[in-house]
């Protein structure tokens, strides 16, 4: 949230070639460019994707959880993008809303690569708080059976739960540090991850109490060489 000049400015830094911005502000229409999900403008799902990436929506469906929607990604490569703000809305708490849009949209799993993207409130840790079919550590087991994996956790040789990178300080404050915001992307793309950083609680806290998660992807190798895409969340 905030002035939407000055982080766009600091998000541009970041130099993402697609980013996932949860909690964004309208952002200013730019046909293939540009994705922004909300009913309040001053807080709603962004997406940006520099060119020649392109972005469009997947699906036309209106009953998925109020900020999980995936999009189709175009440009050097094609995949499905399913952008992610896990909030707590009716029956749709946190990670269960994940879970119901993964359920409802099973067959984009089926048609080519998918990566999941954003800020999923969730984390091992809580799963005593959901129903055990529809925890974080289910939300785990059921994206591998579609062939992902998280990202950070393949670079790292972390377990969930186990994390030592924080994503998120609660309140901003350094001492109250979470890892609830992930990358998902095809198991088969593991080999192709250069980096997997995570923004400095002192750098970024004065933007966001999320630090950027940022996966740097190799090109595939039957590709002419082209410097590593880069997604981002925040």
């Amino acid at each position: 949230m905030g002035p939407l000049a000055r982080k766009l400015a600091a998000l541009e830094e970041l130099d993402a070639d697609i980013a996932v911005i949860p909690e964004c502000p309208r952002l200013p229409a730019s046909r293939g460019a540009t994705f922004w999900l909300g009913t309040n403008p001053h807080k709603g799902l962004g997406v940006v994707a520099r060119p020649p990436w392109r972005i469009s929506p997947a699906t036309r469906r209106r009953n998925l959880p109020r900020f999980v929607h995936p999009l189709r990604v175009t440009g050097p490569e094609s995949f499905i993008l399913w952008a992610v703000w896990a909030c707590n809305h009716g029956g749709d708490r946190y990670v269960r809303g994940v879970h119901r849009a993964v359920d409802a949209c099973k067959r984009l799993f089926e048609g080519g690569p998918t990566v999941m993207l954003g800020d999923f409130n969730s984390n091992t840790v809580w799963d005593r708080e959901h129903p055990a079919d529809r925890s974080h550590s289910a939300l785990v087991a059921k994206l591998a059976g579609h062939g992902l994996t998280s990202s950070y956790h393949a670079h790292y040789r972390e377990p969930h739960g186990g994390e030592t990178r924080p994503t998120f300080y609660e309140y901003r404050h350094a001492h109250r540090p979470y890892h609830i915001d992930y990358c998902f992307l095809p198991r088969a793309w593991t080999g192709r991850i250069a980096a997997v950083t995570l923004g400095a609680h002192a750098e970024w806290a004065g933007w966001s109490d999320h630090m950027p998660l940022i996966v740097d992807l190799l090109t595939p190798a039957s590709d002419p060489p082209r410097p590593p895409a880069r997604a981002t969340t925040r």
